[in-house]
């Protein structure tokens, strides 16, 4: 899936995950949205700080990058659904902040 049309800035650095226990994904302040991908296996996301399972959550699947909008109120938290996960995370904010 190609990422078309985008307008933000990068915050902080890339981060290379390995989430075979549910973790709470952390980004730096003022972050709009995450691009996620998960590499060969897929993960189970939640947004309210609930423990993800293999079963619970939303799943996103494997080698597809996904845009996930967050807010300071959002508690994301993650689990692969196989052994050996590798999860890629990069966090933006939108242009529109960029001059604020």
């Amino acid at each position: 899936m190609a990422i078309t049309n985008f307008t933000g800035q990068r915050l902080g650095s890339f981060t290379t995950i390995s989430a075979s226990t549910a973790v709470t994904v952390t980004y730096p302040d003022r972050t709009d949205f995450l691009l996620i991908e998960a590499h060969q296996h897929p993960v189970r996301i939640t947004f309210d700080g609930t423990t993800p399972t293999a079963t619970l959550g939303f799943r996103l699947a494997a080698d597809t990058p996904y845009v996930v909008s967050v807010g300071q109120e959002t508690t994301l938290k993650m689990i692969a659904t196989a052994d050996n996960p590798a999860i890629y995370i990069q966090a933006f904010r939108t242009k529109e902040d960029v001059n604020t």
